[in-house]
């Protein structure tokens, strides 16, 4: 008897873990913090500011509803690195920047949901600046490699 609960346990246990580690997509999107705040990333004399969660991580989210120097910033990012005329940058995440940004997505390979989080952090290419006014566009990871 003891066994058979032992074992019970134990099979909970681990489709508790499988669960854990199998969440679609949609649910890990639903799961991550917002990005509330921005941050200026530093390389060299460049900069770039890009979204971050009240906790300081990039590992959060924007979507429809969003608004903030953070949704500036990824509008910023989307209409000079990438051409996506959004008429007035205003850090309003509305439906012309979401379908702006599921087109950027859709050329980068990574779902186009028009939500920005994880895999589209890791390969948008972000504005960077320099106060003599030279920019170019490059991802926090290549930034970060030089």
């Amino acid at each position: 008897m003891k066994f058979k609960r032992t074992l019970a346990t134990l099979g909970a246990a681990t489709a508790i873990t499988a669960g854990l580690f199998t969440l679609s997509p949609a649910a890990a999107q639903a799961a991550m913090p917002s990005c509330t705040d921005y941050t200026i990333y530093y390389s060299g004399d460049f900069y770039a500011k890009y979204p971050v969660g009240a906790d300081g991580s990039n590992f959060c989210g924007l979507r429809s509803g969003a608004s903030g120097q953070q949704v500036y910033y990824l509008q910023e990012t989307l209409n000079y690195c990438y051409g996506q005329d959004l008429g007035t940058i205003d850090g309003k995440f509305g439906p012309k920047t979401a379908a702006a940004l599921a087109r950027v997505q859709r050329s980068l390979g990574v779902d186009a949901d028009g939500v920005y989080g994880p895999q589209t952090r890791d390969k948008i290419k972000w504005h960077w600046m320099t106060l003599e006014a030279g920019s170019h566009c490059t991802t926090l990871y290549d930034a970060h490699a030089h």
